[in-house]
């Protein structure tokens, strides 16, 4: 379940963003406008075959900036910009991690915002159908240099037709594992958070807690 939370990371991964100075389609063009001056929320659920076996979840997303918070599944994922806390509810453990350049994509979105000619290049854009209803698509795969170095083999966005709004996404690991998105309730807000708003306290966690402190 924890490699299935990275893959939901790669949504916040799309969401901040790729192609700099590349032609891009209109509507991945609009989406990244908007993202980058935005507080981006979304809900979501997802359904993964992991060597045969089904898996499913569902969960919630907030992204600003450099900062984000995921929660789903047990898991509780809050980043600043400068620190990572991964709250395991089940478990009762959570680590805390430093943010930094030497992470990978997977782990820290934040680094598509620090690093936005450095990781996905879209490939095609088109129409389909997703969920019933007709979509406008964007393909997207990694680019080959520096911190596109991940698990990822291609990202495929589908956003409600005519809009700029992501309505789900298909991600395609490099050992065949897809994963499928629902998101719903999906919105560009203002930016009214400041970073303590994503800032873990970690006071609030209890004695029966292990944590472990990478930073």
């Amino acid at each position: 379940m924890k490699k299935i939370q990275k893959t939901i990371l790669a949504v916040l991964l799309l969401s901040a963003s790729c192609l700099s100075v590349q032609a891009r389609s209109k509507v991945l063009d609009s989406f990244i406008t908007k993202v980058s001056s935005s507080l981006v929320t979304f809900d979501y659920s997802f359904t993964c075959l992991v060597n045969g076996t089904k898996m499913t979840g569902d969960g919630k997303v907030e992204l600003q900036d450099d900062c984000f918070r995921v929660q789903g599944n047990g898991l509780d994922i809050w980043c600043d910009g400068k620190t990572r806390w991964t709250i395991d509810t089940f478990a009762e453990e959570a680590v805390a991690e430093s943010v930094g350049a030497a992470e990978g994509l997977m782990t820290n979105p934040a680094l598509l915002i620090t690093s936005v000619d450095d990781a996905f290049r879209e490939t095609s854009s088109g129409s389909a159908t997703f969920a019933g209803a007709a979509v406008d698509t964007s393909v997207l795969t990694p680019l080959t240099k520096g911190k596109s170095s991940m698990d990822i083999a291609s990202l495929t966005l589908y956003f409600k037709k005519g809009t700029s709004t992501l309505s789900g996404v298909e991600v395609k690991l490099n050992d065949g594992t897809v994963t499928k998105f629902t998101l719903k309730n999906f919105s560009f807000g203002a930016k009214t958070k400041g970073k303590e708003s994503f800032r873990f306290n970690e006071k609030t966690l209890d004695s029966s807690y292990v944590v472990t402190d990478l930073r």
